[in-house]
């Protein structure tokens, strides 16, 4: 008796647009691979999509998935194959169809391996056929230090000095996790003031400051207007309204218009911090879509401050960091983890040479 035919690999297919769905379903299907589901962001369900009826993820960060943020941070979070994401829409040709069948088998064959990793999250972008559009592994790694219950504060952390020097830390989709690993890598000892900048849905602004604050070290809590930023602690910027700074760094929200589809918009946020703390002003881009941070970034150089990335390899997507290291200085590009013990470390080094 023969050897049964392998089975095709089983595909769910989330795409916004019916037009570039059929497309890109299509294009899986000539090559093989069997589409379970096709659907768009909203109606995906995680329930339906376990690894007893689908084998991989595919995602195709169109215009209306990209803006829907809290669907896809839940999305990584709760998924239980490997997903990967397409960022830059249908190409034509057949060379790009094959890298993407090739990823997508190479996704599997790992979570079949005897010791199968996280769950495995990449991206491709199929707009130049080359080998360099596809883009190495990035681990999630889930596990981070959790901080006790009950947290004895001193008075001197609950007394903090305003901050003289401030970090943006900007992001998007894949920003929760590095954002949580960044954080609980910090010591509490730092005198720098932090503001997140995390694209994501109003909803979700307290949930995600909660989920840092038990994490980290220093204090997170989402920004109040007329309170001044202060070292050791860290203000999640809100999506609603403008951020704004006085001249002594005290917050002030505004009904301002936001520029650019998303919300926050990171560069407006870092050229307030740019204009406000100068040379003692800095900032990280991790992990998200498009361009957003790019022009800040040099904002935060004109100003004599500096601008850290994180690396592409440790990004869910690593279009933001990459676009800000095409157009703007970044002197540091690390995992987050590196990016906090780099920052330890250089501010102990200024102290000591005080």
């Amino acid at each position: 008796m023969g050897n049964a035919p392998p089975r095709a690999l089983r595909v769910a297919l989330i795409a916004d647009r019916e037009t570039q769905g059929r497309d890109l379903k299509a294009l899986l299907e000539t090559n093989g691979l069997t589409v379970i589901l096709d659907q768009t962001i909203r109606d995906y369900d995680p329930e339906k999509v376990t690894a007893e009826l689908i084998d991989v993820l595919l995602v195709n960060l169109g215009d209306e998935t990209s803006l829907d943020m809290d669907h896809l941070e839940a999305l990584i979070e709760r998924s239980t194959v490997p997903i990967l994401f397409n960022e830059g829409g249908v190409p034509g040709g057949g060379g790009w169809g094959r890298k993407l069948i090739a990823k997508l088998s190479g996704l599997v064959q790992r979570r079949d391996s005897p010791e199968p990793a996280e769950t495995a999250v990449e991206e491709v972008s199929p707009q130049v056929e080359t080998e360099q559009d596809i883009v190495e592994p990035a681990q999630l790694t889930r596990a981070t230090p959790q901080r006790p219950a009950l947290r004895v504060v001193s008075p001197e952390l609950e007394r903090a000095a305003p901050a003289q020097t401030v970090w943006v830390l900007g992001s998007s989709l894949g920003g929760p996790q590095a954002l949580k690993q960044f954080l609980s890598s910090l010591p509490d000892t730092l005198p720098i003031g932090f503001v997140i900048a995390q694209h994501i849905g109003k909803p979700f602004v307290e949930l995600l400051a909660g989920q840092l604050d038990r994490v980290a070290a220093v204090r997170v809590m989402p920004a109040e207007a007329g309170r001044t930023l202060r070292m050791r602690e860290v203000v999640l910027v809100p999506v609603d309204k403008r951020f704004r700074l006085s001249e002594t760094g005290m917050v002030d929200l505004t009904d301002e218009p936001i520029r650019g589809p998303y919300k926050p918009c990171i560069d407006e946020v870092m050229e307030e911090v740019a204009r406000c703390y100068g040379n003692h002003s800095g900032a990280i881009i991790f992990s998200g879509m498009g361009e957003d941070g790019a022009v800040g970034a040099k904002a935060i150089n004109e100003a004599g401050g500096q601008v850290w990335a994180q690396d592409a390899e440790s990004c869910v997507i690593s279009s933001m960091p990459d676009a800000t290291r095409k157009r703007s200085e970044v002197s540091f590009s690390g995992t987050p983890e590196q990016l906090a013990a780099q920052l330890a470390m250089q501010v102990g080094e200024q102290a000591g040479a005080l």
